[in-house]
């Protein structure tokens, strides 16, 4: 087994368990990674009190076994033979493909052992991942019910929840100034990008051309290609990420005035009446999730924009929409046609939102209803596994059509466009075949809308 434990859950505890019980698991060793760092987010704990918590456990399995400390490698593909070299020199156990198999929940665990012959049990762990026990610790929420014995044990007695609270006092930035915790930059930008030609498809025939602000820039490469179609324009790129404004200075821009910012998409980052076009490209969710899904938050970035706009100058936004939550429309029922979405269902029920969870009825092994706004989400995040322990966490559909619309006319703007509209591509090949969307009668729905474009055109006689 392998891991960070600065945690045990329950659900973990449940595995060892198995294992204790299955005759052909002769010992276990746990490798415990990142053993030289301590007191940051990723890991909080020194590795004398994560050794600490996982002891019991493994000592209840009655097998022997073995915990073995090993340090931060960032190379991954040097990785596993590493953990396979330090399990030797810390145990004296020589593991093998022929006589060792690796027991994980993390999927590029698994792809990275598989890729050196060795048999996986990735295996399913019921309840919340240790991540999230540390977030209801934060956020002062119960998380007892939720923690191993010895978790509850080592964190009482050494005073770990305040140490926490202190850790992770300013949540909505990490220690580098970023928005969430552990993104992989590369697949995270990947992703932004691979949408490029559908983002300059929603957005281009809008703009106006002049002073134009990208709010949540990212990688740049939209103000690349905004630049390259209004070259005489002014650009002012914004984002909370250093990584990414590094990305986005080595870009090639056509435009000779580009200014990247450090600071957050809501705030007003150039002088009130001077922009022509400022852009909300799949941020306005990310303001409002880390905000503490606080939709004042939302408001505050239109309102910050709305003041930066000259008149007739436009608001541009482009993100997911909700279809509306319980109340307003009926219940949706989700039927998952493999087990792989299943898995990722339970997950995404259990997981959203920081442990608050998708509440639904289960009607069958591969059936549940849920309310509209939970479905929707799910279908829109269930295949970015690669970030999910931070997507699983961002409300995709902040508001509906016609709250966006509403929001905009309270600020003086004249609703000029608001497409919700199907994504062909998602549909194809992340919706068909992998799950069926019907009404609480069973009667087959249409594919919920993946996107949603608002424009607003600042009124003239808005100051």
């Amino acid at each position: 087994m392998l891991g960070r434990f600065h945690a045990l859950t329950r659900g973990q505890v449940e595995v060892l368990d198995a294992l204790g019980r299955d005759p052909s698991v002769e010992r276990i060793v746990c490798v415990l990674t990142s053993a030289d760092h301590e007191g940051s987010r990723r890991n909080p704990l020194p590795i004398a009190l994560r050794e600490a918590i996982v002891r019991p456990a493994l000592a209840a399995t009655k097998k022997p076994f073995a915990v073995v400390r090993m340090n931060d490698v960032p190379d991954d593909a040097r990785w596993p033979a590493l953990v396979v070299e330090a399990v030797r020199a810390s145990a004296g156990w020589s593991l093998s493909p022929s006589d060792t198999q690796v027991v994980t929940s993390n999927r590029d665990v698994a792809a990275l052992f598989r890729a050196i012959g060795f048999p996986v049990d990735e295996r399913a762990v019921s309840g919340l991942p240790p991540s999230e026990l540390i977030e209801r610790i934060v956020r002062g929420r119960p998380w007892r019910d939720e923690a191993a014995p010895s978790t509850i044990a080592v964190y009482e007695a050494e005073g770990v929840p305040a140490k926490l609270a202190a850790i992770y006092g300013h949540a909505r930035r990490t220690d580098d100034g970023e928005l969430a915790h552990h993104r992989d930059f590369d697949s995270y930008g990947a992703q932004m990008d691979a949408s490029l030609v559908q983002k300059l498809e929603d957005l281009v025939p809008w703009v106006e051309p002049g002073l134009i602000v990208d709010k949540g820039c990212g990688t740049g490469k939209l103000l690349v290609e905004l630049s390259r179609r209004f070259p005489s324009s002014a650009y002012v790129g914004v984002d909370l990420s250093r990584e990414f404004l590094r990305r986005c200075d080595e870009n090639t821009y056509f435009a000779e005035d580009v200014s990247l910012v450090l600071g957050d998409a809501a705030d007003a980052a150039v002088e009130p009446g001077t922009a022509s076009t400022v852009i909300f490209s799949s941020i306005m969710h990310e303001i409002y999730t880390y905000s503490g899904y606080d939709q004042r938050q939302v408001d505050r970035a239109l309102d910050n924009a709305a003041r930066e706009l000259a008149p007739g100058g436009r608001l541009l936004i482009r993100d997911g929409v909700s279809p509306g939550r319980a109340g307003e429309v009926g219940p949706w029922r989700l039927r998952f046609l493999d087990e792989e979405t299943r898995a990722i269902w339970d997950r995404f029920a259990r997981e959203l939102k920081h442990g608050e969870g998708a509440p639904h009825e289960r009607l069958g092994p591969d059936f549940v209803e849920t309310s509209a706004h939970l479905a929707n989400e799910f279908l829109c995040k269930k295949d970015y596994q690669k970030n999910w322990h931070i997507e699983v966490h961002e409300e995709f559909g902040v508001r509906t059509v016609e709250e966006w619309r509403a929001a905009l006319v309270a600020r003086g703007f004249e609703a000029t466009h608001l497409g919700a509209y199907v994504n062909p591509w998602i549909v194809e090949h992340r919706y068909r075949g992998r799950v069926e969307l019907t009404d609480a009668a069973g009667r087959p729905l249409p594919w919920p809308a993946t996107n949603v474009v608002v424009v607003g055109t600042k009124s003239a006689k808005r100051p």
